[in-house]
């Protein structure tokens, strides 16, 4: 896909304090992405009386993970498991955290019906697959947060964000080209880390030739 980077921003002359579109901080996060789906809504959901496992699902790229690390970080008591770092091995629950998992699907089923009849735990969890089924096998309240589908206006959000994050513009001063966006969307569809991959490599050689 021939696309490079002055095609998609229009403005000229900007000052770029980083690539805007490598990975963020867990500190940044929030002021960085736009969320799919209500915080507020999401932490009053965690902090009701009766524990409850929420299942963000969707394909990968979808935003599973930045929404499950963003979350984490308005949660006090929770502790976070990534398990493509480390095993489902090192899970515990040393008291009655809110306990968040990415990428659910590496822990064996038998293993993930131990931790969902853990009663008192509140659990936030990343999966491709709906767990719906063992949920209810373990007699347990879920909520289920869909990750699909992003619009135009979406996508054109999520970049003008990250760029005026990292750059010398306000968010309402970048001006992109909605041709470059709607060829990004044929080209990815919904992969939205697809497009913040593909757009990271474009920056990097127009700004630092390589």
């Amino acid at each position: 896909m021939k696309i490079n980077y002055n095609d998609l921003v229009l403005n000229k002359n900007i000052q770029y304090f980083h690539n805007p579109f490598g990975g963020i901080d867990d500190e940044e996060l929030i002021e960085v992405m736009d969320p799919k789906y209500s915080f507020e809504e999401l932490t009053n959901t965690l902090n009701q009386n009766k524990p409850i496992i929420i299942q963000f699902v969707g394909k990968k790229g979808r935003g599973k993970t930045t929404h499950l690390r963003a979350l984490h970080q308005l949660i006090s008591n929770s502790k976070i498991y990534f398990l493509d770092r480390n095993g489902y091995r090192n899970i515990t629950n040393p008291g009655n955290l809110n306990i968040f998992i990415d990428s659910v699907h590496h822990i064996p089923l038998r293993k993930r019906l131990q931790l969902w009849r853990q009663a008192n735990t509140s659990y936030v969890i990343t999966t491709h697959w709906f767990r719906n089924l063992e949920l209810y096998l373990c007699n347990r309240t879920y909520k289920t947060f869909h990750f699909k589908g992003v619009t135009l206006e979406k996508l054109e959000k999520i970049l003008k964000k990250r760029i005026s994050q990292y750059s010398s513009l306000e968010q309402n001063e970048v001006i992109i080209d909605k041709k470059v966006l709607q060829i990004l969307l044929k080209q990815f569809g919904d992969n939205i880390r697809g497009v913040l991959n593909f757009l990271y490599d474009c920056f990097k050689v127009e700004f630092y030739g390589y």
